[in-house]
């Protein structure tokens, strides 16, 4: 039998430390226009050294001259340049490299990933719906694959909980497996509050009835079994379906209207949301287009000038002037990490622009299929970066104002050999049935062929999905008496 005992062992592991510098170079990139200022507030108030000017953007970084007083090493630290900010970003990248590689190699704490992902995805719901999903997401599964897909998802909700995109876009667009979003996805219809994650009405009904205990009763097979005939009203058919009689039928009607059809309206605080472009994309003239960064919301910061007097002088101790140059520091690198965000942003609007010009000029039908693996490639960071970009940042284009993160989205085959984005597909779909006859609406099949004459490769099946998301119900309920 071997003996048994405690032993000492070292082993050297390399890993990166989130300074406060990095943390809030990631707070600023994927914080929102419209917030930004108030993001800065904070810092304003506790830097007595940073103040705002009029005008666009911040002032370029300067070196910050001490005088020969024995402080040469306190003016050391204070010359950051170009140098400086991009040994920040290679942390940045470095960073999410680590992390992955540590992920797949060693195992993760399900606490400490969603502290991570809280802080570097761009999550787009509401915060408090996020953080009430994330809170459950924790404890719900012991699978990182299925762990992860289900911070996917909770990212992917619309403002009324519902998860719009199809699954099999979702796994494509994360670089998760399949199999794993499906998992996740029946988990997150068993969260709080009831119903979120549905992927439309029905499915949230159905979620709520299952956890009410109902899943067996007559409104959960109302709606279950009975969906179409319910939604146009004939209850003597939804009756026969369900071998039930009238005033169980309206029994049933009646425990369905105390259901919830908006799963996150106990935690939305205002619908009326604020939203300032980004960035505009207008004609150059030349036949191409450019992009305008809109800066107006923008802080413009910079060091306020008496105290680089005060260091100057011979008055300050040794502890004000450590004071002065910590905070002059920690001020340069906000106005440094604002600069950062500005010219990230950029850069990812103009290779969107470049990407989906079809879109620019001739509309959604013309979207290409995008995914953040792409342009991370492209600018040569993490994905994450990606993510974090194009979160809650907006573009006025000539076809309205789009969401950054809706120009990122899976493809179907053309009969080319090309592809066109599920959005393009869909405005297909929705011009198909605009053109239909109401007396003999399309069927599915009928709206398939028409796509494969239009050149697009796609099942019936996926017809029917779109179809569905927009809004438009099958070809026996569309018909129309003239």
């Amino acid at each position: 039998m071997a003996e048994q005992g405690v032993n000492h062992s070292q082993k050297q592991v390399q890993g990166l430390v989130l300074t406060p510098q990095l943390r809030q170079s990631l707070r600023i990139l994927q914080v929102p226009a419209a917030d930004l200022r108030r993001e800065l507030a904070e810092e304003l108030a506790a830097n007595p050294l940073l103040e705002e000017v009029e005008g666009g953007s911040s002032e370029p970084l300067e070196p910050i001259s001490v005088p020969e007083s024995g402080e040469e090493e306190g003016d050391g630290e204070l010359r950051l340049g170009d140098d400086d900010f991009d040994a920040l970003r290679r942390m940045k990248e470095d960073w999410d490299e680590s992390y992955y590689e540590e992920m797949r190699s060693q195992g993760y704490s399900q606490e400490d990933d969603e502290r991570r992902r809280y802080m570097f995805e761009s999550l787009t719901g509401e915060t408090s719906l996020v953080e009430r999903l994330s809170e459950q997401a924790r404890t719900a599964t012991d699978d990182p694959a299925v762990g992860e897909a289900l911070r996917l998802l909770i990212g992917t909700l619309d403002e009324r909980g519902f998860l719009e995109e199809d699954l099999s876009s979702v796994a494509l667009r994360g670089g998760q497996a399949y199999e794993s979003v499906v998992v996740a996805h029946a988990l997150l219809l068993g969260f709080d509050p009831p119903g979120v994650g549905a992927r439309d009405l029905r499915e949230c009904f159905l979620a709520q009835l299952r956890q009410r205990g109902r899943g067996a009763s007559h409104a959960a097979r109302l709606v279950a079994d009975a969906w179409e005939p319910l939604m146009a009203r004939r209850l003597d058919e939804c009756g026969r379906i369900l071998g039930a009689g009238p005033d169980e039928v309206r029994e049933a009607l009646a425990e369905l209207s105390r259901l919830e059809t908006v799963p996150s309206r106990q935690y939305s605080r205002d619908e009326n949301r604020v939203v300032v472009p980004d960035a505009i994309v207008t004609s150059d003239g030349a036949g191409g287009w450019k992009v305008v960064m809109d800066d107006r919301h923008v802080p413009r910061l910079r060091l306020a000038p008496a105290y680089k007097d005060m260091l100057a002088g011979a008055a300050l101790g040794d502890k004000e002037r450590a004071y002065i140059l910590e905070r002059m520091k920690q001020g340069k690198f906000l106005i440094g990490a604002i600069e950062e965000r500005q010219r990230t942003v950029e850069r990812l609007a103009r290779i969107i622009v470049e990407r989906q010009a079809d879109f620019f000029e001739h509309g959604s039908s013309r979207l290409r299929p995008l995914t953040m693996a792409d342009v991370a490639r492209e600018m040569e960071v993490h994905e994450t970066t990606v993510g974090r970009a194009a979160a809650n940042k907006w573009m006025l284009t000539p076809h309205g104002l789009r969401e950054f993160r809706w120009f990122f989205t899976s493809g179907v085959a053309t009969a080319d050999g090309g592809s066109v984005a599920q959005e393009g597909v869909q405005e297909m779909i929705a011009d198909i049935l605009a053109r239909e006859n109401p007396a003999s609406p399309l069927a599915d099949e009928a709206i398939t062929a028409e796509l494969q004459r239009r050149g697009v490769r796609i099942a019936r099946r996926t017809v029917a999905k779109y179809r569905e998301a927009l809004g438009q119900p099958a070809a026996h309920l569309r018909r129309r008496r003239l």
